[in-house]
């Protein structure tokens, strides 16, 4: 609907112009908008013009033309506050009749151009946070909405500083969290107006990254070897592919020789390089890039780009070697003029299209994104789309795991440096309530700073529980510490926990030893009566192995269990019908009995019930088979993990909730449930992340995350926290901060997150199922094994505080 509204200045109509159903018509009609500037980045303009014959303008007087609506391709109203009327009287003697023009910037950038600023500095803020700051009393909603990280060098600091109004201030905020924009007017059935703005990362989907686009191995340049055979479909996230060659009418291509770089420096948290992990070079080069655009003879342009999110060298440099496929060519801008282009075709702004680029050799694909587009509502053939190529130099952590990464040390730095900050929070798991004198009963202490558990981060003499005496003083006698404690019945009610801040640590309880990553060896899914990949993997006390394969011969669901040699060689299989999934189980030895903790379907109907039976090499075992102990129902479908050390059991549930039991008493059939947490408060979202399994080693319990190809919505990640305080002990991005020995396979995806010991010392056990090209048959997927020490915290320093005889931050 191509029309134009004029309103006064309390917006009541005055004039109104269409282009349809022979109103009054406008003409020297143009829409810009542009959301995106190829040298600078994420930007937003918007601004409209048209004209109309002075017969047809609004009556003359100063306040009767203030705001004008227009209705855009996408049927939403988009308001705009004239900025500057032009009367054009005095053409008749060009043979012209009298017109007047128009021009209007949209309200809202007129609106926040108006609104002085102060100053505000945040550590660690949220887009929410800066927006509705910036929008505050301006009138405007924010409607669709992204939460998005920061993507400036220091990701953790954000300041609006000197701005010259709320305008500025809003631009800031746009480059630097890298959003788009969009400002209109939302009208109810009632006629009811609200003024809304969306702030999105996209405001079209993006292309799936998925979609026909391979990388050519000998240049490192982007191909597609099936572009004659693209089309599309109508899943916006499968995207279009526009050729391009050269004299193709309506269709000009730009070359920015400034943003092609053929070496990048990059830098990470404190100022460190790479060259420690990169044989003594700072520098990641593509000698092929620059031979193919630059000439072997020339200098490297070089790149230097800053990434504070990812603390691991070797991870520094695989981003920093797939940032290097995306700058080591030109970069391109189209501008295509649409009457050279179907009606349907016409994109929207904010839309990403490949652009084959058939005047390289080999063709070159990018990605583009519809930065800017011209709109005539009068000469629709002179529409203009401008494409710029989909660069990004952000950081490929999501911003989830930034905004968890920045909230924990933000809190952390908080609570360092005012300890009054710090709120202790006392759990009584077993309640309060005793039989007799003789129970005891456990208390928990947590440490919050502000909505974050910093417990973690907290040494077990930080929790510190005094006694108090009937007449309010401290019992200096009595001296416990430790976030788990056991109270007797005369000492509920009289203790108080605290937190030492003075206990507070740089490091969580445990965490991932970086450097001594080993990889273990390769094996194929097909070996020796074993098929299918593998989904789980427990290492047995004398080095062998037992891996799960998910089996669904005629829809049975059974889980093919396999003993491999420690160089992965399988010795036997047994087959547990209806045995599930498989993605995660549990292995508890007896007398040199190996023993799985599983799940089983009796009748393969969606009810589950927890079973316990000892491997049996080459077996077919029935779910009722007399060696399968049926412990006890489940509440749903469960995986299930056994804990070696501690004899403990965890069951996680489909809905994330997680239940850690002694299995002492489950096998005694009780459903005691000691600790109960819910994965998804950690951060992963099962609408997005494939799930791929779990393990308690008490009080930690890992869990691991990630589909085959890694992308930013679905990353390979592996999750700890404390069972006991819920407090987040790390979240690791597989691909970035860990350098994982030959595992450049297209397809890679995280199956086992497990813990063994070996000589007392823990090892996180990693499989990752992979296949060298995405287009490769399942046939050629290969098994990678791979194990990593854990680093368990040493206890601080005993601090002496001299004694305490009151706190007043305290928990009962």
């Amino acid at each position: 609907m191509r029309t134009i509204t004029i309103y006064d200045n309390s917006l009541n109509e005055t004039a109104s112009y269409t282009l349809d159903n022979h109103g009054i018509p406008y003409f020297g009609h143009t829409y810009t908008c542009q959301i995106e500037d190829t040298d600078n980045g994420r930007l937003w303009e918007d601004s409209n013009t048209f004209s109309v014959l002075n017969k047809y303008r609004p009556a003359s007087t100063p306040t009767s033309a203030c705001f004008f609506d227009w209705i855009g391709p996408d049927n939403r109203i988009y308001r705009y506050r004239i900025t500057d009327i032009t009367d054009y009287s005095g053409q008749a003697a060009n043979g012209l009749l009298p017109y007047t023009t128009f021009t209007g910037a949209n309200k809202l950038a007129f609106d926040l151009a108006g609104i002085s600023i102060e100053d505000k500095t945040w550590i660690s803020p949220t887009l929410k946070e800066v927006a509705e700051y910036v929008l505050g009393g301006t009138g405007w909603e924010i409607g669709e909405f992204d939460e998005l990280g920061l993507t400036t060098d220091s990701p953790t600091n954000f300041a609006i500083s000197g701005a010259s109004n709320a305008q500025d201030a809003f631009s800031t905020m746009i480059s630097s969290f890298s959003c788009e924009v969009r400002a209109y007017i939302e009208v109810d059935m009632y006629g009811n107006q609200k003024q809304v703005v969306d702030i999105v990362k996209n405001l079209e989907p993006v292309v799936n990254s998925n979609f026909a686009t391979l990388t050519d191995q000998s240049t490192n340049l982007y191909t597609d070897p099936t572009l004659a055979n693209s089309q599309y479909t109508g899943d916006p996230t499968q995207g279009r592919t526009i050729e391009y060659r050269a004299g193709l009418a309506g269709f000009q291509r730009a070359q920015n020789w400034q943003a092609l770089y053929t070496r990048i420096y990059p830098i990470s948290q404190n100022g460190a390089t790479i060259q420690a992990v990169n044989n003594n070079s700072p520098y990641v080069y593509d000698t092929d890039a620059q031979a193919y655009w630059l000439g072997s003879g020339q200098p490297y342009r070089t790149l230097k780009i800053t990434n504070e999110s990812i603390g691991n060298l070797s991870g520094l440099k695989s981003w920093a070697q797939s940032q290097l496929k995306i700058y080591n060519h030109p970069e391109f801008t189209y501008t295509i003029t649409t009457a050279f282009m179907r009606p349907e075709d016409m994109p929207m702004l904010g839309t990403t299209n490949y652009i084959a680029n058939f005047d390289v050799e080999p063709t070159l694909t990018i990605l583009a994104e519809v930065i800017q587009v011209e709109i005539h509502d009068d000469a629709p053939a002179s529409n203009v789309i401008t494409y710029g190529e989909y660069r990004t130099l952000n950081p490929t952590s999501p911003a989830l795991i930034d905004q968890l990464r920045s909230s924990i040390s933000s809190a952390i730095a908080k609570a360092k440096k005012d300890a009054s900050s710090i709120k202790p929070v006392a759990l009584t798991p077993d309640g309060n309530n005793f039989t007799d004198t003789t129970q005891t009963k456990r208390l928990i202490l947590q440490a919050w700073e502000g909505s974050t558990n910093i417990s973690s981060y907290i040494d077990s003499k930080g929790f510190i529980w005094r006694r108090y005496n009937t007449d309010g003083t401290v019992d200096t006698s009595y001296q416990q510490t430790g976030y788990l404690i056991n109270a007797a019945s005369n000492a509920v009610g009289t203790l108080h926990g605290t937190i030492e801040a003075d206990y507070i640590q740089d490091d969580p309880e445990i965490k991932l030893d970086t450097t001594g990553i080993s990889y273990l060896g390769v094996y194929g899914p097909d070996d020796n009566g074993a098929h299918s990949a593998t989904q789980y993997m427990a290492r047995l006390s004398n080095g062998q192995y037992l891996t799960s394969r998910a089996r669904d011969d005629s829809g049975s669901s059974d889980t093919m269990f396999a003993l491999q040699d420690s160089k992965f060689a399988v010795q036997s299989v047994m087959l547990q019908v209806h045995g599930q999934h498989g993605g995660t189980f549990g292995v508890q030895e007896v007398n040199n009995t190996v023993y799985i903790w599983n799940i089983v379907s009796l009748k393969n109907d969606h009810n589950y019930i927890l079973v316990r039976f000892p491997y049996l090499p080459g077996v077919t075992l029935q779910p009722t088979d007399s060696r399968v102990q049926q412990i006890m129902a489940l509440k749903g479908y469960g995986r299930v993990n056994y804990d070696r050390q501690h004899d403990m059991v965890s069951i996680g549930y489909s809905d994330g909730s997680t239940d850690i039991i002694n299995a002492s008493d489950l096998l005694a059939g009780n459903y005691n449930v000691l600790y109960n947490f819910n994965i998804t408060d950690y951060g992963i979202d099962f609408n997005k992340n494939t799930y791929q399994s779990e393990c308690l080693d008490f009080p930690y319990f890992y869990f691991a995350a990630g589909g085959g190809q890694e992308t930013n919505e679905d990353p390979h990640k592996v999750w700890a926290l404390n069972v006991v305080h819920k407090g987040a002990e790390f979240e690791v991005y597989l691909d970035n901060d860990l350098d994982f020995p030959n595992l450049t396979d297209e397809n890679r995806e995280v199956e086992t997150c497990n813990v063994f010991y070996q000589g007392g010392q823990p090892y996180m056990l990693f499989t990752f199922n992979t296949n060298a090209l995405l287009i490769n048959p399942a046939s050629m997927e290969r098994e990678k094994v791979y194990t990593i020490p854990m680093i368990k915290r040493p206890a601080a320093s005993v601090i002496d505080k001299g004694t305490i005889n009151e706190n007043d931050s305290t928990a009962d």
